[in-house]
């Protein structure tokens, strides 16, 4: 199988804590320069365990800031 790559992009993060409540152990919401907490990645390549968490944070953020690629 192949290996996840899970990045946020912070320009289009905002915040909502989506993936934080799908992933909490890939996300976490950290205080930014940003008038808001910001979505970070723990684990940028989880493992299969995490697969159906991180593609529901990708599926639901309201900002489409995560992208979910394999390597």
């Amino acid at each position: 199988m192949s290996k996840l790559c899970v990045k946020v992009d912070l320009d289009l993060c905002q915040g909502h804590g989506v993936c934080q409540a799908e992933a909490a152990e890939v996300f976490q919401l950290q205080d930014t320069d940003a008038p808001y907490p910001q979505s970070i990645v723990i684990i940028e390549n989880p493992d299969e365990t995490h697969r159906e968490q991180v593609l529901r944070a990708e599926r639901f953020c309201p900002n489409s800031a995560i992208t979910v690629s394999e390597e």
